[in-house]
Formats: structure tokens, sequence, C-alpha cells
């Protein structure tokens, strides 16, 4: 056997798997494309690239925020997290549809009136920021995660 020949049949295979890797890649890029097409909100590329994500506008002046005391239970929670944290909801979105209806520019907003006291979406983006927090991520970081999990759910 020649040296000729192995480096040819070496050739041959590296060009085959390369065809194959080529068509794997284009058929894994069209199922994608067909999965988001038919399902946009359950897609990878919705969780990558959520196309829905909000700002989270601060207010020159912190708006306060009302007294956990008042409410109980995942409630009251949810307006001690605002109380303790309101640095990290001025800096979170709200997906719920507050922005429209309520004139609310953040998550913070969401717990200044009576509003957070009874919408699910408001109250478990404030305690999944919480622990984030605790759990070391950034403020960056955690807007990110939050626009993720609740960008393409958003109404």
């Amino acid at each position: 056997m020649t040296q000729s020949s192995s480096e040819g049949r070496w050739r041959s295979r590296v060009k085959r798997l390369l065809a194959e890797l080529a068509i794997f890649a284009g058929l894994a890029a069209a199922t994608l494309a067909i999965w988001h097409w038919i399902s946009p909100r359950s897609s990878p590329i919705a969780y990558y690239f959520p196309a829905n994500t909000l700002p989270a506008l601060p207010r020159s002046e912190r708006p306060p925020t009302l007294d956990p005391a008042l409410f109980t239970g995942q409630v009251a929670e949810g307006y001690r997290v605002a109380r303790q944290h309101p640095q990290l909801l001025e800096q979170m979105p709200c997906y719920c549809g507050c922005y429209g209806t309520h004139g609310h520019r953040n998550n913070l907003d969401c717990f200044r009136d009576r509003h957070g006291e009874t919408c699910p979406m408001c109250l478990a983006i404030a305690l999944r920021a919480e622990k984030l927090a605790k759990d070391g991520y950034s403020a960056v970081e955690i807007k990110k995660k939050i626009d993720r999990w609740f960008a393409p759910r958003a109404p």
C-alpha cells in the first residue's frame, strides 16, 4: 500500500464526514425553524433570543411599597421582597401586561399598589429575582433569566 493511496482514503473519509456534518447541521436548523414556526413560545429560539423582552425603567424617585403586614402567605413574601430589595426589582421588567394597564415601569411598581396582590406573575418575578440574587447572580444576569422565563409567556 502506498502512502498516496492511504492519504487519499483519509481525505475521502474527512470529506464524507464534513458532508455528513453539513447535512446534520442543516436538518437541525430546519427542525428548529419548523418548531419555532409551529410553536414560537416553546421553541429553544425563543428561550435563547426572547423577542418580547421589556425594559425595566427605574423612576427618578423610588416609590414606596405597601406594607407586607397587610398581606398573608406568598403575597406577603412578594411585598417583603419589594421592601427589602427595591433596587433589584426596579431593574426587573414585569410581563403581566401592567405596563399598559397600570402604568408600571418595572416590577417594583407592582408592589406600590395592590396589583402585586392579585398577579401571580408579578409575585413570581419578585420571588425568583430575590432567590437568584441570594444565589450570587448580578442584576444584569437576573434580568436576562427573567426575560428568558417570562417574555415568551407574556400576554
